[in-house]
């Protein structure tokens, strides 16, 4: 009768030592989180009475969070301890007494916690003891050794001879269109530059022909600056002449040896012969003092 009473008894320490120590925090509370704190403290006393301790350890959190009360540490602690969560009721027992030093009934709450200290360890030893012992695994033997057998050569024959095929000259190339067109351009700037070396030559006659008209042989020579003009007209117009006539003639002809080497040189050329990027034709023009020319130069 005394084991069974005793639970209760310490249940009602408690709540009486929560009603004494909350006085003075209830004075400073609302009405509104009394009433709250008043709910949530019946919900736990049925719960608690019950035994859904999960119940009532959440509705005496919610009032130690309301009102700050240790008591209500200490209550959840009980719960746990009957719960048997005996790591979780350590650890409110001790958070109880860290809050209330001055506790009337802490020589319980210490007996407590070491009761539950024990039944940890005594859950410890026996999940310990519970284990199987290791499983010797038998020996593996080593796979037997297998020993292959020389193995036959047998000769192979001897390879074919080589087929000797002779070499097929490739097809003949058409003669190309980008060569004609360049061959025609040239031929083209050839006659033009001609032409104008035929007009110049004309223009540097006609004003030699005014100089001898302004020259007077009988009289000494006295400049003048119509007749500076006109000699300074002649001789460019005679430069000219002679450069554009150089230099069409020279591209006229090698516009015509690049056309008359278009369609044979693919025939020629053996099969050996690298691709080239085909023929080049370059002029360097020559003046100086008393000269007038030029150079052409032509590359297949």
């Amino acid at each position: 009768m005394t084991r069974l009473f005793r639970p209760f008894a310490t249940l009602l320490f408690a709540l009486v030592a929560t009603a004494v120590a909350g006085r003075s925090a209830q004075a400073q509370l609302t009405p509104q989180q009394k009433q709250e704190i008043h709910q949530h403290y019946d919900r736990a006393t049925r719960a608690y009475d019950l035994g859904k301790y999960p119940e009532a350890i959440d509705e005496y959190q919610k009032v130690y969070e309301i009102d700050g009360d240790p008591v209500m540490l200490y209550n959840i602690a009980q719960a746990y301890r009957l719960n048997d969560q005996p790591q979780d009721a350590i650890h409110f027992y001790r958070r109880y007494l860290q809050r209330a030093p001055e506790a009337r009934n802490r020589d319980d709450v210490e007996r407590k916690i070491t009761s539950q200290e024990k039944v940890i360890e005594d859950k410890r030893k026996a999940a310990a003891a519970v284990q199987p012992p290791p499983v010797a695994t038998p020996p593996v033997k080593p796979p037997p050794k297998v020993v292959e057998q020389p193995k036959q050569v047998v000769p192979s024959p001897p390879p074919p001879p080589p087929v000797v095929t002779a070499p097929v000259a490739p097809p003949p190339e058409p003669p190309s269109t980008a060569l004609r067109i360049v061959g025609w351009s040239m031929i083209g700037a050839g006659v033009a530059a001609d032409v104008i070396a035929v007009i110049e030559g004309i223009r540097a006659k006609n004003r030699g022909d005014e100089l001898t008209k302004l020259m007077n042989p009988d009289s000494p020579p006295v400049f003048d600056a119509n007749a500076q003009n006109i000699q300074s007209e002649g001789k460019t117009a005679n430069i000219v002449a002679i450069v554009c006539g150089i230099a069409g003639t020279a591209v006229a002809v090698a516009g015509a040896v690049v056309l008359i080497t278009n369609g044979s040189s693919s025939s020629a050329a053996p099969a050996e012969t690298p691709p080239d990027s085909g023929p080049t034709v370059s002029f360097t023009p020559w003046l100086g003092p008393g000269l007038a020319g030029g150079g052409v130069g032509l590359r297949f």
